[in-house]
């Protein structure tokens, strides 16, 4: 097996720590900390500026171009009576996204049957009653 010309990486010398008396000419505050523990001001920096509707034209132009391309829908499923949005392609019709998706809206229309099945059951008929074993 040949390795050939294989050098091990070097390390980077230590930084030096700055001297306390350059520390001192820079506006420092003499601490009982060493130099490398110390801490200096900052230098002025520009103000930020917040503005939330800079990207709002971007945003309604890439609104109007999903609008040629999906439509959304928001409906109520009739066995868990809760909101779903749905995202529909137009050209083929197919549901694209859904929230909540249709797991969780079975699971949903699951706990509910047993809820109710096990509210009649309370009431002295004869459905039987729902188990809870974890």
């Amino acid at each position: 097996m040949e390795t050939g010309n294989i050098s091990k990486p070097v390390a980077p010398a230590a930084l030096a720590a700055p001297r306390v008396d350059q520390l001192l000419a820079a506006g420092a505050v003499k601490t009982e900390l060493a130099p490398e523990a110390a801490v200096q001001q900052a230098g002025e920096a520009p103000a930020v500026r917040y503005a939330p509707n800079d990207g709002a034209d971007f945003s309604a132009s890439l609104d109007l171009a999903l609008r040629e391309v999906v439509e959304r829908n928001i409906t109520v499923d009739p066995r868990t009576r809760e909101l779903v949005f749905q995202t529909i392609s137009k050209e083929t019709g197919e549901v694209v996204r859904q929230v909540p998706d249709e797991a969780m809206l079975r699971l949903r229309a699951y706990v509910r049957e047993m809820q109710e099945a096990e509210e009649k059951g309370r009431g002295g008929s004869d459905v039987p009653r729902v188990e809870k074993v974890a």
